[in-house]
């Protein structure tokens, strides 16, 4: 029996980024892509039309609206959606404040393809524990 889809979506302003990303969840038989977005706001317009993931693979810097801002949006209108933030970044300091504002995970962009599943999984709360270099809030 397999385990149920987990819908996602991914938020990048590199297209490049953004497709590999696709792609290697594609490779994952438990999860789809629903959609892509270039920024906060373009993520928040696909949401606003009922397209609605179970997480969102989000970077945290970005044009328009970048990913701390669209975190604190999507906590008030979407609350059921889970946030995982992909930086190059790992202050944790930084990791903390986007903990505070309402992510779900923080996972950084050389993480390896297992990684990115188990913080999918994690969000979608259907994670084991794994130790790693990402963080899981």
């Amino acid at each position: 029996m397999s385990t149920p889809s987990i819908r996602l979506a991914v938020v990048d302003d590199h297209i490049l980024f953004r497709k590999g990303l696709r792609a290697l969840i594609s490779g994952f038989p438990d999860m789809e892509v629903l959609f892509e977005a270039g920024d906060g706001q373009e993520l928040l317009e696909h949401l606003d039309q009922g397209i609605i993931p179970d997480v969102v693979l989000m970077d945290l810097q970005m044009p328009t609206l970048d990913g701390l801002q669209t975190v604190r949006l999507m906590r008030a209108q979407y609350p059921r959606v889970r946030v995982v933030i992909i930086s190059m970044h790992d202050e944790p300091e930084l990791i903390d404040s986007l903990h505070t504002e309402g992510a779900h995970g923080y996972l950084l962009k050389n993480a390896n393809p297992e990684e990115v599943r188990g913080a999918i999984l994690s969000a979608a709360g259907q994670g084991s524990s794994t130790r790693s270099s990402m963080a899981v809030l």
